[in-house]
């Protein structure tokens, strides 16, 4: 850069005058003009001049000559020393062009043009002056400009040198993915471009917020082990953690804060650390020494922080490389572990695109289906489903699409390769990629034989309740049609006996009036136990006159007052569905007059298209309701236990809600 001197500022022409030479020169020639001017009068005279043709006297050349002085001061003093000569020149002129001279006219005239005259020297001194200022303005402009631009081309030598220095850092740091090569290579580089002789490299453990060194070069490996291990805000490394900016110590010994007794041994003098981030976090710190006196420089920290995003960009990248080779690893085994499971289960686990297209299958599904992979492979999944099955499990698959969960398992029917019907215990699960759903999952199991199995125990419990009201129904009859009669035919003999006898002794004839008595009460519970068995009303008029006779019945032999509640329009079911109904509201309402201590209860029988509902609630005392309606067995419970296993031989569903002091409602539905 090219530096120029400022032009020295003039003087004041006020200031120092009488130690100025060219003031009293001025003057002394100023005081000769006016001498010789005024010669007639003071006999003092430079030179005589005879006057010329042309009207110029000596006089006039006086006046002429006053111009020297004016010009002069105007020269040496500016424009205000050219106007104080102007003024003292025509002061001098006046008293001789007004009072001395011959033709006053003529010397007042060139008085004036003389003063005319003198008057531009002050003018151009001001014009000069002005110039001259201009001048250094625009000078001194320049210089600041130029040492501008000199800043801004050096700036930009030094940001290119830097800009070529990351450059070919970050390439280098690119080269390779591994950690050790990458942070050796850094210090390696951070070495060289600094002119420092140590180099150290930290990484901040998140978990324990400590420092730990991952590289260094220039020290004594005891020396970076007592480094190691710094806590966040202590010392200089520390700090630099904490807060993210750059610091420098340029005089190690004077701040004890940022040195421990090691780094004194070594004999360093200035450190300047920076962070390490990468993704917005710091990541850890880089730290450069020297054993010299340094003063790091502003484009020297801002080149060591770009440095260091550099590496800590290159750091982090490792390691998300070898997290990503780790979890690439992680995964095949995964993918092994589940291919395995998913081959050797015994559970049947086949998985279909949107289109229901089969795109996997184990060997399970290959048996439960009854045909090889390769034919299952690719096939459409609803030509191995009935009707029935097919509107369920498209319902099942809106509903996972829709958003809902569907885990608990159903039962699902499916036609296998023979032609056969397999029964299945399955579970459909939604396979989405980022949020996108790709296909579902089932994992069944075969549960035919259960089925068959359960099948067959439900045809035995049919067949033996209905043996069981057979039996009832035979006993109801032989209780009605022979005990039952075989009792009135003796309770009129007995009657006929008893009036036919006028001679019998009173005590004998009113034993046998007793005994009368006695077999009339064993008719009625005998036709009450007949009626109980099997009422006839329920094969004769259905569930509901049955129902009503009930109801009656508890109402005017409990004293508990019992309604009943129909809604629907009322039809007869099938004979065993109204017999199961009737046991179970019977069972119900004896539950209600020996356990509740109710004094209302109330049964409700809605008919519906596809379905019966019954309902037979009281407010009585309540239980506490065990973890499930099976326990009711195990608990003694067994009327309950009755009651459900006649709704579900009916194939309904029965449900038990109670609380102590909330009485007891037990709900039916049994499919019409």
């Amino acid at each position: 850069m090219v530096v120029k001197t400022k032009r020295p500022l003039r003087q004041n022409p006020r200031s120092g005058l009488l130690s100025s030479p060219q003031f009293w020169s001025i003057a002394f020639i100023f005081i000769l003009i006016t001498l010789h001017h005024y010669n007639n009068l003071t006999n003092y005279g430079i030179f005589l001049l005879p006057d010329r043709e042309l009207g110029i006297t000596r006089h006039t050349i006086d006046r002429i000559l006053y111009l020297i002085p004016i010009i002069l001061s105007s020269i040496m003093f500016g424009y205000r020393g050219g106007g104080i000569a102007l003024v003292l020149a025509l002061t001098a002129m006046l008293p001789r062009a007004m009072f001395i001279a011959t033709s006053v006219p003529t010397a007042l005239i060139e008085t004036f043009m003389v003063t005319i005259i003198g008057a531009s020297a002050p003018i151009w001194a001001k014009h000069n002056i002005k110039q001259q200022k201009h001048l250094e303005q625009a000078m001194e402009k320049l210089e600041s400009t130029q040492q501008q631009l000199d800043t801004k081309v050096q700036l930009t030598i030094e940001q290119e040198k830097q800009l070529a220095v990351i450059k070919s850092f970050a390439a280098i740091l690119s080269q390779s993915l591994d950690i050790k090569n990458v942070v050796h290579t850094a210090i390696s580089m951070v070495k060289e471009v600094m002119q420092v002789e140590v180099v150290l490299v930290f990484s901040l453990d998140q978990l324990t917020q400590d420092l730990r060194i991952v590289d260094f070069d220039g020290l004594k490996p005891e020396s970076a082990l007592a480094l190691d291990g710094m806590r966040l805000g202590e010392g200089l490394c520390g700090i630099v953690a904490k807060t993210g900016q750059p610091m420098v110590t340029e005089a190690i010994e004077d701040a004890p804060e940022f040195c421990n007794q090691e780094t004194i041994d070594e004999g360093l003098r200035a450190k300047l650390s920076v962070p390490l981030i990468a993704r917005g976090d710091i990541i850890g710190t880089i730290c450069i020494a020297t054993r010299t006196e340094r003063r790091f420089n502003e484009p020297e920290i801002r080149l060591l922080t770009a440095l260091g995003n550099l590496i800590g960009i290159a750091v982090d990248n490792s390691r998300l490389f070898h997290e990503k080779e780790l979890s690439s690893i992680q995964l095949k085994t995964s993918e092994t572990q589940y291919r395995t499971l998913f081959e050797n289960t015994h559970m049947a686990i086949w998985v279909e695109d949107l289109n229901g297209k089969i795109t996997a299958a184990n060997r399970a599904a290959s048996l439960l289906f009854g045909y090889v992979l390769d034919e299952l492979i690719g096939a459409a999944s609803h030509n191995f489903l009935p009707e029935d099955s097919r509107a369920r499990s498209e319902a099942i698959k809106d509903r996972l699409l829709s958003g809902e969960e569907e885990r608990l398992p159903y039962t699902e029917s499916v036609i296998k390769k023979d032609g056969s019907t397999a029964f299945i215990r399955v579970t459909t699960n939604l396979v989405s990629t980022n949020g996108h759903p790709d296909g579902f999952q089932f994992i069944g199991r075969d549960i035919t034989n259960e089925v068959r199995m359960q099948e067959n125990q439900q045809f035995y419990l049919q067949q033996i309740t209905k043996a069981h009201e057979e039996e009832r129904l035979r006993i109801s009859r032989d209780l009605h049609d022979s005990t039952a009669q075989d009792l009135i035919a003796d309770l009129h003999q007995l009657e006929e006996f008893c009036e036919g006898q006028t001679n019998m002794p009173k005590e004998e004839l009113s034993f046998l009036w007793a005994l009368h008595g006695q077999l009339k009460d064993t008719l009625h519970d005998i036709r009450q136990l007949s009626r109980n068995l099997r009422p006839s009303i329920i094969d004769d008029l259905g569930i509901l006159p049955a129902v009503e006779w009930l109801t009656e019945q508890i109402t005017t032999e409990s004293n508990i007052e019992t309604n009943l509640d129909v809604r629907g329009n009322e039809h007869r079911l099938a004979p065993e569905i109204e017999v199961a109904l009737f046991r179970i509201v019977q069972e119900a309402l004896r539950n209600v007059v020996k356990h509740a201590d109710a004094t209302e209860a109330r049964v409700s029988i809605e008919f519906g298209d596809n379905e019966t509902k019954i309902a037979i609630a009281d407010n009585g005392k309540g239980f506490e309701m065990p973890a499930s309606l099976g326990e009711f067995s195990r608990l003694g419970k067994l009327g309950i236990d009755g009651m459900q296993t006649r709704a579900r031989l009916g194939g309904g569903t029965f449900d038990v809600i109670s609380g102590p002091g909330k009485g007891t409602t037990i709900a039916v539905t049994i499919p019409s």
